[in-house]
């Protein structure tokens, strides 16, 4: 008889879930902790409107030792809204890693696939986590197809230092109201269906306790128009009353800048990467874009978000985009440093047919919901 069994998480496993969490950092440059308090279900909110936390129960001890999520929400796929898939938060704790425990794992999320709610799934993976990568990749043990989608690019933007916002003189940007959402949603619908997998929002998303946006409030998201026409947003998301990160050490590149980075800052009033242990503290870009990808537009609202944010108790403004987008240059001149995961497509042979169908549009992952 195997020791493990595997079967969806409930509210009673929230507790062991965040452990795992904790005790599982994400490695690369920098190594962060994730935290989810006071609820890892509660914070799942965010991911998509289904939701399902597979665990990997130890038979002996009773606790899961291991998980993985599958989300799903409606995104744009070629234009059109299509309910697609996301997995995520793939974490073994080290002492229960065995060969067969991730082959397992998948056979259990196949026979959920079975409920033919969606036939693709999104999913990212550290760039240098090669381990992970050539195991996920690999096809064998009756794992999905993982198609390469990309370079998805987090960029950490400073905050500590007020930066004058320089705004056209045919532009106005404010802070939104409650009763701009009608025209945010226009906005969004005119404009996510150029990005592929950009979420379709609807009005109980934003401004709600339990929305896909939680905890963004009308005065995070800013608004620039021109004229009476909205032409782009951008909004400084603060999750840390439900998703906290903690930066638990640092290694090559990052690990011997580190120190004359943080004195250069200090110099020049920005803040620097917290030691070994101390949470990081930020805020994450929510809805990036600009009509017809405008870099005035997203030049100036980039700008005025870091103004806007400078008072906050935050140092910097987490922004992420895929690596073939035209506004990353913008926000790359903005930025202390990238950190890169893979997009991958995951699939089995009912999904196949979709991943050869999509066009080249650019790829859009809402980072605050990953």
């Amino acid at each position: 008889m195997s020791r493990y069994r595997f079967e969806l998480a409930t509210p009673a496993d929230d507790a062991d879930l965040r452990r795992i969490l904790a005790e599982t950092p994400m490695g690369g440059r920098i190594a962060v902790g994730f935290c989810r308090e006071p609820s890892y279900f509660s914070s799942a909110v965010v991911e998509g409107d289904f939701h399902q936390v597979i665990a990997a129960r130890d038979c002996e001890s009773g606790k899961a030792v291991g998980f993985g999520s599958r989300s799903i929400r409606l995104r744009y796929v070629n234009g059109r809204p299509e309910p697609i898939g996301y997995l995520g938060s793939l974490r073994v704790l080290k002492s229960h890693r065995t060969g067969g425990l991730v082959a397992r794992g998948y056979k259990f999320l196949r026979e959920l696939h079975g409920d033919q709610r969606t036939s693709l799934y999104l999913t990212t993976i550290a760039a240098g986590n090669d381990a992970v990568i050539r195991l996920l990749t690999s096809g064998r043990a009756g794992l999905p197809a993982y198609l390469y989608a990309g370079d998805y690019c987090t960029l950490a933007i400073p905050l500590a230092r007020r930066r004058r916002a320089v705004v056209p003189s045919s532009l106005t940007i404010r802070p939104a109201v409650a009763d701009d959402l009608a025209t945010i949603l226009a906005f969004l619908a005119a404009q996510g269906p150029r990005r592929q997998f950009f979420p379709c929002y609807t009005p109980q998303d934003f401004f709600t306790p339990h929305g896909a946006l939680r905890d963004l409030r009308p005065a995070d998201l800013l608004l620039a128009f021109r004229g009476e026409q909205l032409v782009g947003t951008l909004g400084a998301w603060d999750q840390h009353g439900f998703r906290q990160n903690v930066v638990l050490g640092y290694s090559g590149f990052m690990g011997w800048s580190r120190f004359p980075y943080n004195g250069w800052a200090r110099l020049r009033g920005l803040p620097g990467f917290p030691r070994p242990g101390e949470p990081f503290r930020h805020l994450t870009a929510a809805l990036p874009l600009a009509a017809d990808d405008d870099p005035a537009v997203f030049a100036a609202l980039v700008d005025a978000v870091m103004s806007h944010a400078a008072d906050r108790d935050a140092s910097y403004l987490l922004l992420g985009l895929h690596a073939t987008d035209s506004l990353l240059p913008i926000a790359q001149t903005r930025c202390a440093t990238c950190y890169t995961t893979q997009l991958y497509l995951v699939c089995w042979d009912d999904g196949e047919s979709l991943a050869a169908q999509l066009h080249g549009r650019v790829p859009y992952l809402e980072l605050g919901s990953l």
